[in-house]
């Protein structure tokens, strides 16, 4: 039996590379849009790792994924995350995060494979998050269509798992941050930790909105944890399962890194950040209640952050 990771990018790659690790036999699936391909060329020399190009949205390049051993767990990572409205055309957004996602679920059901973990977001709640808030919470108001998408795809899992054909979660992650494989250099495409980081070791000012409130932060290598973790705890049918992170306002966020970079010998600089009230939400998730703990925090995160800036030369 092998594993399924469609969207070997930032987290992709990570959680690729963790379930090699593990003993696992992995089919990667990636368009390379947004993707370095030395981390997959480096997947690819191990023995247990098969990677598959194409277009999530045309059935006979997913169709190539099933061409092996049989498939036990599926990743649905594929997508374009950024909500900066020029990081992608709209068309490819729809076709990538609408389109994708039938055919890969028309697909996992046509070859039996039994589990799904699809990579959604809190933000599904809404822009900013409530101020408490579960599984069980509505959707919310979206502001990129980016965002917007992950509730067709969530909404679109649900039906196709309708009446228990297939075990289907929907892991919500926060901010999904730190060092991986697959790194991002076009800041519209960096979550904020790595966007302060880079722009710390750049000498960019940091830049602070008025009112940014709280973020819900989460190590990538924590995110791998906790999604191989959703495939455990799928059962038949559908469910969302939310993955929170470290608390802490984008403020907040910005003096860790300015001081991280500071220690370092850099002149970091803030802009916007003002004394800042803001409310934590009170996030509720059903993966803690199973007994999941992050490992990582953001501090020692973004040291490893700057530090990787500081000797990057690609």
């Amino acid at each position: 039996m092998a594993t399924l990771v469609l969207g070997v990018g930032f987290i992709g790659a990570a959680l690729a590379g963790e379930l090699l690790l593990s003993g696992e036999r992995v089919v990667g699936f990636d368009n390379g849009f947004s993707t370095d391909r030395r981390a997959i060329d480096q997947l690819v020399r191990h023995g247990s790792f098969t990677f598959v190009e194409g277009d999530v949205a045309e059935p006979a390049d997913v169709a190539r994924c099933f061409g092996g051993e049989p498939i036990e767990t599926a990743y649905l990572l594929a997508g374009q995350a950024s909500a900066d409205p020029t990081a992608a055309p709209p068309e490819y957004t729809e076709r990538t995060n609408l389109v994708g996602p039938r055919v890969v679920l028309e697909a996992l059901l046509a070859h039996g494979v039994p589990t799904l973990v699809f990579g959604s977001s809190l933000r599904v709640y809404g822009q900013p998050l409530p101020a408490v808030f579960d599984e069980g919470t509505p959707y919310g108001v979206q502001r990129d269509l980016s965002h917007l998408s992950k509730i067709y795809a969530e909404k679109l899992i649900e039906m196709h798992a309708d009446g228990g054909r297939l075990r289907a979660v929907s892991a919500r992650l926060a901010i999904v941050y730190g060092l991986s494989p697959v790194m991002k250099r076009d800041p519209r495409f960096m979550t904020v930790p790595n966007r302060f980081s880079w722009q710390a070791r750049r000498g960019e000012p940091m830049r602070v909105a008025p009112g940014a409130g709280a973020l819900s932060l989460l190590h990538v290598a924590d995110a791998v944890s906790a999604l191989t973790r959703c495939a455990e705890l799928a059962e038949p049918g559908y469910a969302p399962i939310n993955v929170l992170g470290e608390w802490m306002t984008v403020s907040e966020l910005a003096r860790v890194v300015h001081d991280e970079a500071l220690a370092r010998g850099l002149d970091p600089r803030i802009e916007g950040a003002g004394p800042e009230v803001a409310i934590v939400p009170d996030g509720r998730s059903q993966l803690d209640d199973a007994g999941f703990r992050r490992q990582r925090e953001v501090r020692s995160g973004v040291r490893e952050l700057i530090d990787y800036f500081l000797a990057d030369v690609g």
